[in-house]
């Protein structure tokens, strides 16, 4: 589900925890507690935040090791969209939508399929090591952005091939991101120069050209946090036969307040999405699962 740490994906990186076991294990050894929201949202740390005593006792260092060095990733990146390849054929040819939002199905519109961005279709796992690596423990707006400005994201594993393949069947390909709109103070009167650094992002690394109608941030046009009201506008005029994320918040509306046990019977719930019209991305940096968690979360681990 798109840039860190916004509240329900959101973004998109808020000072990212692991989901690995190793990576909780690391939170005891950190003794600290830090807060997770789901992308960039959060107001810029402060001079007093919290600072890792070394970067090797870090909570988020395996994971972003995992995301970055560990074959298994790789390769989990790429059989999801694998699995994308072998239920596209099906998505497309029985009725129904991916979006929850899409109550009569789309029937009789061209099909569409909705990305997150950031951490689905791009790798921003160099922005993470750098906050590791500066000692910044909890979501920084303003150092994240400096990293969107940079346009230096690479492709998740598989998602090149697997976007290629919906554009040569002219299925419509939307990213729908909780990238944050922020003007900046050396461009002013851009409210949101994120949208032209995503695109160029994008396009740099293979994806094409995007046009601008097909990337929808974060605070562009009012647009929340939850991604139900971008859905519904891509839902106007297409039928969504398909859904790319990390985050649960990604496929339907889900919030922090939601406990794992909650979560876990909505997702229940909407079993025969998964891994058809649904289809995740591992992301094991960070999440508003986590936030959801018990405090402290070491209270969540299970020992039978």
């Amino acid at each position: 589900m798109d840039p860190f740490g916004l509240s329900q994906k959101c973004q998109e990186m808020t000072s990212p925890r692991s989901a690995l076991v190793v990576a909780l294990t690391g939170l005891l050894l950190a003794g600290c507690s830090i807060n997770v929201n789901d992308r960039p949202a959060s107001p810029p740390v402060s001079a007093a935040a919290p600072q890792a005593s070394s970067p090797t006792h870090d909570p988020r260092l395996n994971a972003t090791l995992y995301m970055q060095r560990s074959e298994e990733l790789r390769r989990l990146s790429e059989q999801a969209y694998a699995l994308a390849t072998l239920r596209l054929g099906d998505a497309l040819a029985k009725p129904g939508s991916a979006a929850l939002e899409q109550s009569d199905g789309g029937q009789g519109k061209p099909p569409a399929a909705i990305f997150d961005v950031d951490e689905t279709v791009l790798d921003n796992s160099p922005h993470q090591a750098r906050a590791i690596l500066a000692g910044k423990l909890e979501f920084d707006v303003g150092f994240w952005d400096e990293w969107v400005s940079e346009r230096a994201a690479t492709p998740m594993p598989g998602a090149l091939d697997f976007v290629a393949e919906l554009r040569r069947r002219n299925i419509r390909v939307v990213f729908i991101t909780n990238r944050e709109c922020r003007p900046r103070a050396n461009a002013p009167a851009d409210p949101c120069p994120q949208i032209q650094d995503t695109l160029v992002n994008l396009k740099n690394v293979g994806f094409g050209d995007v046009a601008a109608s097909d990337l929808m941030l974060k605070g562009q046009n009012g647009w929340p946090s939850d991604k139900a009201s971008r859905r519904m506008e891509v839902a106007k005029t297409h039928r969504i036969i398909m859904s790319f994320g990390d985050q649960f918040s990604d496929m339907m509306t889900v919030t922090r307040r939601q406990g794992p046990d909650e979560r876990r019977t909505l997702s229940d719930a909407h079993a025969a999405m998964w891994g058809t019209r649904w289809i995740v991305i591992p992301n094991p940096s960070y999440g508003a699962w986590l936030d959801a968690l018990p405090d402290p979360t070491t209270s969540a681990l299970r020992t039978r």
